[in-house]
């Protein structure tokens, strides 16, 4: 397996940062490029599917989510070239109203070279990780 990851620093309290997070169906309001999003099912096992300004769509299960420890678990399961894609996105507390966003992916890269397929999810998560920090900082300037 091969991982890809970032992480970045928000100015936000980890429980605003978290409660945005956890609601596995309102990711359209922090991914990137995602117009809509629907959820099938409740809790672990539910599954979502994203939809791109261009169209295309995505569709992720929900495998953990963890409230005490602020972390939520998905896979990936839209033919992509990441095979056996686990992602995990985990909220730490740094304090004075900050926390840290981890977001990290396991996958096999199938169809690219290891490198360009860790580059390509890297930005991704990147993009991701920029996104959400945009979303919870635009009210507290």
């Amino acid at each position: 397996m091969v991982q890809a990851s970032s992480k970045i620093t928000v100015h936000a309290p980890v429980d605003a940062i978290w409660n945005e997070i956890c609601r596995f169906g309102a990711a359209d309001r922090y991914l990137p490029g995602v117009v809509d999003c629907m959820v099938d099912g409740a809790d672990v096992g539910a599954r979502r599917t994203l939809t791109n300004a261009d169209g295309s769509t995505i569709v992720e299960r929900l495998d953990a989510l963890d409230e005490a420890n602020h972390r939520l678990c998905y896979t990936l399961l839209t033919d992509t070239p990441f095979d056996h894609c686990l992602t995990t996105i985990a909220v730490h507390d740094l304090g004075q109203s900050q926390a840290e966003v981890t977001w990290r992916a396991t996958f096999e890269a199938d169809g690219l070279p290891v490198s360009e397929a860790v580059a390509l999810l890297e930005g991704a998560l990147q993009e991701n990780c920029l996104a959400l920090k945009r979303l919870m900082e635009a009210g507290r300037q």
